[in-house]
């Protein structure tokens, strides 16, 4: 809530086109270091990425771990924890579908 004690409203929460925007943005803001500028492509360091769940982001952005049964891709556990992309990983998963 803001100082307002306004609650948000969906007016408020961006549209898919802002959405998809937005993670474009972050992805190459923090991404593109270690995975490829095209995300279905493997990267220097990191795998393709192209149609990630929210589930293996949130494992591996908040918590650099896998989901539980999830086969990694590649086995170098190399990829820190971003704790401070959470706000941000709807908008990383709109862009990666």
């Amino acid at each position: 809530m803001s100082c307002t004690n306004k609650s948000p409203t969906a007016a408020d929460q961006p549209n898919p086109q802002q959405l998809l925007q937005r993670g474009k943005l972050i992805y190459n803001l923090n991404c593109i270091a270690c995975h490829n500028s095209d995300p279905d492509q493997v990267g220097t360091v990191g795998p393709a990425i192209k149609g990630s769940s929210k589930e293996l982001l949130e494992a591996k952005i908040l918590h650099a771990t896998y989901p539980t049964a999830y086969k990694a891709k590649r086995d170098s556990k190399l990829m820190p924890a971003l704790p401070i992309l959470e706000k941000e990983i709807s908008a990383l998963e709109a862009f990666l579908k």
